[in-house]
């Protein structure tokens, strides 16, 4: 992706990469990625995680 050879040229262009490249379909409206509600659960385990994660490191620093 990043050459396409020996010789150190860039395969894609500026204009093709960057924040006004179209995307070969120029009148598709682009999708968005809509955040959905938290799942119980899933909180539990971050949350979990993020205890376990500062009990180590304070453990490791001596303060527990």
């Amino acid at each position: 992706m990043a050459s396409d050879g020996d010789d150190g040229e860039w395969t894609y262009s500026i204009e093709e990469v960057g924040e006004d490249a179209g995307d070969g379909d120029e009148g598709d409206e682009r999708r968005r990625i809509e955040p959905e509600s938290m799942n119980p659960e899933n909180v539990a385990f971050v949350v979990l995680g993020v205890l376990i994660a500062i009990g180590t490191i304070a453990y490791g620093l001596g303060i527990i």
